[in-house]
């Protein structure tokens, strides 16, 4: 009864939602830095991650094995929590994050120090503002981007602290660490379904999530 009801909610569509709403997709390149994935190389991985941004949601889709693996992050800016759905050659699961937690298998730096330097760039047609991030270990630079705002745009990341959505960053999920860039934004109206969670995807827990994600990432 409780598995029920827990579908019957994800899959329905928000009451304060329309049918439509208005969004501001952007395309990311990745760039693996990792030399191997387990046994797979860098260059049949998936070579975009797709991103919708709206007022009530941040939307983030990696496909790729000729489309036999995708993996969802659906993040709630209002309830601050964020669904992670993978699909693994036909098998559907789900983890619900608890409120501010880290979607299932993005892993996070033990401290994060941020500095604005001052310097601009356009990258993929956004205005964009670079930071250094310090971790203790490495030093890096990010940027984030003006052009449009939606609250908590990076809830689904590390660099939740920055108020403004990024259009160049790092990230790392399970092992595999990437370096992402916007090659292309524009606004788009989408169907408000893609905030919900599929009826064939059934739930799991975090330990379960991320140990299908390690399985296919580290394997040997």
């Amino acid at each position: 009864l409780f598995l029920a009801s827990l579908r019957s909610y994800s899959c329905r569509r928000p009451i304060s939602l329309p049918e439509t709403v208005k969004a501001q997709y952007i395309q990311y390149e990745i760039d693996y830095l990792t030399s191997r994935a387990g046994d797979i190389p860098p260059r049949i991985l998936p070579p975009q991650m797709d991103a919708w941004y709206t007022e009530d949601f941040v939307v983030t889709k990696i496909k790729g094995f000729f489309n036999q693996f995708s993996l969802i992050q659906i993040a709630d800016l209002k309830n601050k929590r964020v669904s992670t759905l993978l699909n693994f050659f036909g098998n559907k699961v789900y983890y619900r994050g608890d409120k501010g937690e880290l979607p299932a298998g993005i892993v996070a730096p033990a401290k994060l120090n941020f500095r604005n330097t001052g310097e601009s760039s356009v990258i993929g047609g956004l205005n964009s503002e670079q930071v250094e991030v310090s971790t203790g270990d490495e030093v890096f630079n990010i940027y984030f981007t003006r052009d449009f705002s939606v609250p908590r745009p990076n809830l689904s990341t590390p660099y939740d602290a920055i108020d403004h959505p990024l259009s160049d960053f790092r990230i790392q999920l399970s092992y595999l660490e990437m370096h992402l860039s916007c090659t292309l934004n524009e606004s788009r109206m989408i169907e408000s379904e893609i905030f919900m969670i599929p009826e064939e995807y059934r739930p799991v827990t975090r330990p379960l999530m991320e140990e299908i994600i390690n399985s296919l990432f580290t394997k040997e």
